[in-house]
């Protein structure tokens, strides 16, 4: 693979609103698509800007995964997991109230304490993405700098590895999750319903969530298999500079981008802990909801943390979180 990134404005890679790039990956086979993108992009550019406009190749680093499917899988548990199993908590109340069952109530518990463990698998994920970012740029200064980076290197390859064996244990997890909530149900269907009582609004709301949990299990596996093939492409990255030494502008275009990376897989970036504990405590009272979204009304949880200063993002920040495919590359990307 070959990224071509193409800058306009100086050609010293510092952030600021100056730099506008475009990043595309190619097999060094296709010359053809090569050349029609980089003529359909630098006819795009104003006439005052081509004396200093030239494309960067990356042609040694590699460049971070997309943050976007660990995104995903944050929103799929915000959205989907926590969602059904409170559908499903308020339909197993409702049945308890005249069907009484210290049993069942145990069982349930216990359901949502697996729950909540089973996210822990995908929280790891994060971080193990936060420590493989700051091994590579470990490496990476080491190598800037002429000194021995074996150490940083290992380092960040083991880091690369345990993302994409976290992401194996995760995906057993989101199965062990779908099975275990299927069995639950059975469970207290079966309890609930001794002696020919009706619980038909129970049956009907947890099979129906069931379906919900079951599809979001298998978007979330197969985002899990999309970031596990990503990392295994980072794992290649080499250590040896003899084959094709990197240019200054390369170094500082990988390390501004594994930065970024860096910041958004952070340990406090996400809401995995809020998460957690709202999967094993049942939901609180509708009247104590509403007051909480009220005095929380500016944070969404599917949200990043940090997401309410966005607005005190530095522009440069804001520029390398976007997708990489906008403007006249898109139908080439």
């Amino acid at each position: 693979m070959v990224a071509i990134v193409f800058c306009m404005g100086p050609m010293e890679l510092r952030p600021g609103p100056h730099l506008i790039w475009r990043l595309v990956e190619l097999h060094p086979r296709h010359n053809h698509a090569l050349r029609v993108i980089t003529e359909t992009f630098l006819s795009s550019i104003p006439s005052q800007f081509m004396n200093s406009s030239q494309p960067i190749v990356c042609v040694f680093f590699k460049l971070p995964p997309s943050h976007h499917p660990i995104l995903r899988i944050y929103e799929i548990a915000w959205n989907i997991f926590l969602p059904q199993l409170n559908r499903i908590h308020e339909a197993f109340e409702v049945a308890l109230a005249s069907h009484p069952s210290t049993e069942a109530k145990k069982i349930w518990s216990e359901a949502r304490e697996n729950a909540s463990k089973n996210m822990s698998k995908l929280q790891e994920i994060s971080f193990a993405c936060h420590e493989t970012a700051f091994s590579f740029l470990r490496f990476l200064d080491a190598l800037h700098n002429g000194r021995d980076n074996s150490d940083s290197y290992h380092s960040f390859r083991d880091s690369a590895s345990k993302v994409v064996w976290r992401s194996g244990i995760a995906q057993e997890g989101m199965l062990e999750f779908r099975e275990d909530m299927r069995i639950v149900i059975g469970r207290i269907t079966t309890i609930l319903s001794n002696d020919d009582r009706d619980i038909s609004s129970f049956m009907t709301e947890s099979g129906q969530s069931l379906l919900e949990l079951a599809t979001g299990v298998e978007e979330c596996n197969a985002v899990l298999e999309e970031y596990r093939e990503e990392f295994k492409e980072v794992q290649q990255q080499s250590s040896n500079v003899n084959n094709s030494s990197p240019s200054e502008e390369e170094f500082r275009m990988v390390q501004q981008k594994w930065q970024v990376f860096k910041e958004i897989s952070g340990p406090n970036a996400y809401r995995w802990q809020t998460l957690k504990r709202e999967m094993r405590a049942p939901r609180a009272p509708k009247g104590r909801d509403k007051l909480t979204r009220r005095s929380n009304s500016s944070t969404s949880p599917t949200k990043p943390a940090g997401s309410v200063k966005s607005r005190r993002i530095p522009f440069w920040k804001k520029f390398f979180y976007r997708s990489i495919s906008c403007g006249p590359l898109e139908k080439y990307c």
